[in-house]
């Protein structure tokens, strides 16, 4: 082993294994065998067996040389307690081991839109001491990820074995840290669950500025004070990925509480009525008024919504929404247990 500090991911399986971080430098989807010697990855695969960590002292190698290096080798378990990394660190002694890399494991679930750390080392205030985010409470922290878009169209419609990986540079807290995200996803009935690690690279590489895209729709949000909010929805099922403005206050969006659909059966119905009548039409907008959605609490905040299909090389994946709150309704609910 040549470097003090390698992070090798275990996303997929044990044949399709990579390293994605050496020492200062992230490196997607390496090799593990261009990075680690044999005996190195011998110890990756014990870590993973087992889920313990292990360290390897040094021992005497081929024609009467010694291996001077001191390996330690720890997991980093995901959600489901499946180890989804290996962090390597190697020193000529153990008192100068270095300091593992700050990196989670998570769970993307494309099908809900919900994210699930599997723990929390970066020390932010989840929302509402919840475990998971869902996508736009997400995308509300993000200043920049120059393949969101991809990463949307790719786990919109997954193939097995897929995999992403990319930067994010994103503010929680107040400050910006710009962080590594690689994402695999599985097969059969795992198909839309990515297992991903978020690696916190910032000690190496400064946070970016706010990409065109993100600064475009910041200013498309400043434009609508008021009792009007934009989001970016997909267009087969009309589920919400970004949030352009705030969102609107008080609504009890799908996910949050639990998984019932934040508008009014009724009035999903009606969207997706409409939706599907536009893209058959082949028309680049519409409109649906008087849809009730789910508040916090109980009752329903009532808006008129106009959708416009975001131009893309294939066929329409996307909708820029504008909602305008035009009332509230005491409508019985229906899904109420």
């Amino acid at each position: 082993m040549d470097s003090g500090r390698v992070l090798i991911e275990t996303l997929g399986e044990y044949e399709d294994w990579t390293v994605l971080a050496v020492d200062e430098r992230p490196v997607p989807w390496r090799s593990v065998a261009r990075v680690l010697r044999p005996a190195v990855q011998r110890t990756i695969e014990q870590v993973w067996r087992r889920g313990e960590s292990v360290e390897v002292e040094p021992t005497r190698r081929s024609r009467g040389a010694w291996d001077t290096e001191i390996v330690c080798a720890s997991p980093v378990f995901g959600t489901d307690g499946r180890v989804y990394a290996v962090q390597v660190c190697s020193a000529a002694a153990r008192d100068h081991l270095p300091d593992p890399y700050s990196v989670v494991a998570l769970d993307y679930s494309s099908q809900r839109r919900t994210i699930q750390l599997a723990d929390n080392p970066f020390g932010w205030a989840l929302p509402e001491g919840r475990s998971q985010w869902t996508v736009p409470e997400a995308f509300r922290h993000v200043r920049r990820c120059d393949g969101s878009m991809e990463l949307i169209m790719q786990t919109r419609d997954p193939r097995e074995g897929m995999r992403w990986a990319g930067d994010v540079t994103a503010c929680v807290d107040g400050t910006p840290r710009r962080y590594h995200l690689a994402l695999r996803n599985g097969a059969g009935t795992e198909l839309t669950r990515w297992r991903g690690l978020l690696h916190d690279v910032t000690e190496f590489l400064a946070p970016e500025p706010a990409s065109v895209d993100t600064a475009a729709f910041a200013a498309l949000g400043r434009q609508r004070p008021g009792r009007s909010y934009l989001v970016l929805a997909d267009v087969e099922k009309v589920r919400l990925i970004r949030w352009v403005t705030d969102p609107i206050p008080g609504i009890q969006w799908k996910g949050v509480v639990d998984d019932r659909d934040t508008p009014h059966p009724d009035d999903v119905a009606r969207i997706l009525a409409e939706v599907d009548r536009g893209v058959r039409a082949q028309e680049t907008s519409g409109r649906v008024n008087g849809i009730r959605l789910r508040r916090n609490g109980g009752g329903w905040t009532v808006v008129d919504a106009v959708g416009s299909l975001v131009p893309t090389a294939d066929s329409p994946m996307l909708l820029l929404v504008e909602l305008t709150v035009t009332g509230y309704s005491d409508d019985p609910d229906p899904t109420e247990p």
